[in-house]
């Protein structure tokens, strides 16, 4: 019996092609991310960097750099039935949930085009 971790296929699909530095930078992004609803955190960015056709690093790197400064959150304290909160700013917003330590973790980051 093997005392190896299971290996993440969405995490090894996440980093194909990317320098290590890069896969560095995708793995300190992932920890401001919730998995939610998917498999994993991995399965979840992948899943979004798609529909949004956006290269998933761009993609992480969007959401990192969101300012949630001057951003309007809804709803102004506390969280949404679902348990989330959203913060929008001008066409972006950015959707996040508390972990089990109360920090705000990213669930999705997109941009309207109304």
């Amino acid at each position: 019996m093997s005392d190896e971790l299971p290996i993440d296929p969405f995490l090894a699909q996440l980093c194909e092609g990317y320098t290590e530095a890069e896969v560095g930078e995708i793995k300190q992004y992932m920890a401001e991310w919730d998995a939610s609803t998917y498999i994993s955190v991995a399965q979840s960015i992948l899943d979004h960097a798609s529909r949004k056709e956006l290269e998933p690093l761009r993609y992480l790197r969007k959401a990192h750099n969101f300012n949630k400064k001057g951003a309007v959150r809804v709803p102004k304290t506390g969280y949404r039935r679902d348990g989330s909160a959203v913060y929008r700013k001008g066409n972006e917003y950015l959707i996040v949930r508390p972990d089990r330590f109360g920090v705000e973790k990213i669930v999705t980051y997109g941009v309207n085009d109304d």
